[in-house]
C-alpha cells in the first residue's frame, strides 16, 4: 500500500511546475493511504487477512498506473510544445538519458512485433497503432493508439466483438483526440512505447498463456485493455463507448462459445467475478 502512496507523492513532486498549486491542494485535502484503506475496506471488508492483502496490492497496481498514465501525458505534452528531454529530464528530477529511457522505448520495425510473445494479428495492430500515432502528431504509443490498432484488424476477434458492441473507428479516434490533442503529423523521427503500453502487452501475454495459447492474441490485448487491475486508458475509452469490461467479457466469451468453447469456460468465472464487483460498488 505505500508503494502506492509513494507514487503519488513523486508524481505531485514532479508535476509541481505543470499543475497549479490549488489542485495540488485538493489532493492534500482528503488523505491518499485513508482513501485506499477505505477502498480495501469496502470491497473486502469480511474477507481473510490474506484476501484483503490481494486486494490491496491491485488497488496499489491501479493507482501507479493511474500515476504513471499522468505523468505520461504531461510527459507528451512537454515534447509537442518544444521540450527538449534535458529540459524534460532537469523537470523530473533524472539524467536526459534516465527520462529517454523511461518514456522512449524506441518502436520496432514494421517487420517486427514487440514485445515477444505476440502473434502476427496483434504485430499487425501495434504496427497500425504506431501509424495511427504518428497520423495524429503524438510521439509515443500510447494504450490509446493501441486500441484504435485493434480495430484496424477487422477480421481478428477482437475487432469483431468490439463491431458486435457497437464499437467504431470513428469513436474511439474522437476520444482519443480528446484525450491527447494532436499536432502536426509526424511521418519520420522516434516514436516511444509508453510505460502503460507496455503493462498491458505484457498483461496480453500472461492472459494469452492462462488460456492456453504460447502467444498473445488480439482478444487477448482486448481482454488486457479492460483489466481493472491495469485500469488503462483504453479501458476507459470502451467504457465511455459502450463496451466496459463486463460486456467485453460477456461478449467474448459468446463469440467463443461457437469457436473455441473451451476458452469460452475459462472465461465464465472471470466474468462471474466481475459482476459480484460490479455488485458490490453500486
Amino acid at each position: 500500500m505505500q508503494a502506492g502512496v509513494d507514487a503519488e507523492q513523486v508524481v505531485k513532486q514532479r508535476l509541481t511546475r505543470s499543475v497549479r498549486q490549488s489542485r495540488l491542494d485538493d489532493i492534500d485535502s482528503d488523505p491518499s493511504l485513508a482513501r485506499l484503506l477505505r477502498a480495501v475496506e469496502a470491497q473486502r471488508g469480511d474477507a481473510s487477512p490474506l484476501e484483503r492483502l490481494s486486494a490491496a496490492v491491485e488497488l496499489a497496481d491501479q493507482v501507479r498506473g493511474t500515476a504513471d498514465e499522468l505523468v505520461d501525458h504531461f510527459v507528451q505534452e512537454a515534447r509537442t510544445t518544444g521540450c527538449s528531454w534535458t529540459e524534460i529530464g532537469r523537470t523530473l528530477g533524472v539524467t536526459k538519458q534516465a527520462a529517454q529511457q523511461r518514456f522512449v522505448t524506441t518502436a520496432p520495425a514494421a517487420d517486427q512485433t514487440w514485445p515477444p510473445g505476440l502473434d502476427a494479428a496483434v504485430g499487425a495492430a501495434f504496427a497500425t497503432a504506431a501509424a495511427e500515432a504518428r497520423a495524429l502528431g503524438h510521439h509515443y504509443i500510447g494504450p490509446e493508439h493501441l486500441l484504435l490498432g485493434l480495430l484496424g484488424q477487422p477480421e481478428e476477434l477482437a475487432a469483431r466483438a468490439l463491431q458486435a458492441l457497437g464499437v467504431t473507428p470513428e469513436a474511439v479516434r474522437a476520444r482519443v483526440v480528446e484525450r491527447l490533442p494532436p499536432a502536426a503529423p509526424r511521418p519520420g523521427g522516434s516514436l516511444g512505447v509508453a510505460p502503460h503500453t507496455k503493462r498491458l502487452l505484457e498483461l496480453a501475454r500472461t492472459l494469452g498463456k492462462r488460456l492456453g495459447h504460447r502467444c498473445a492474441r488480439t482478444e487477448h490485448v482486448l481482454l488486457a485493455a479492460v483489466s481493472p487491475a491495469l485500469n488503462s486508458p483504453a479501458g476507459t475509452i470502451l467504457a465511455e463507448c459502450g463496451a466496459d469490461v463486463a460486456r467485453v467479457y460477456e461478449q467474448l466469451a459468446s463469440m467463443l462459445e461457437l469457436e473455441a468453447p473451451e476458452l469460452a469456460a475459462r472465461l465464465r468465472p472471470r466474468r462471474r467475478r466481475l459482476r459480484r464487483r460490479a455488485s458490490a460498488h453500486s
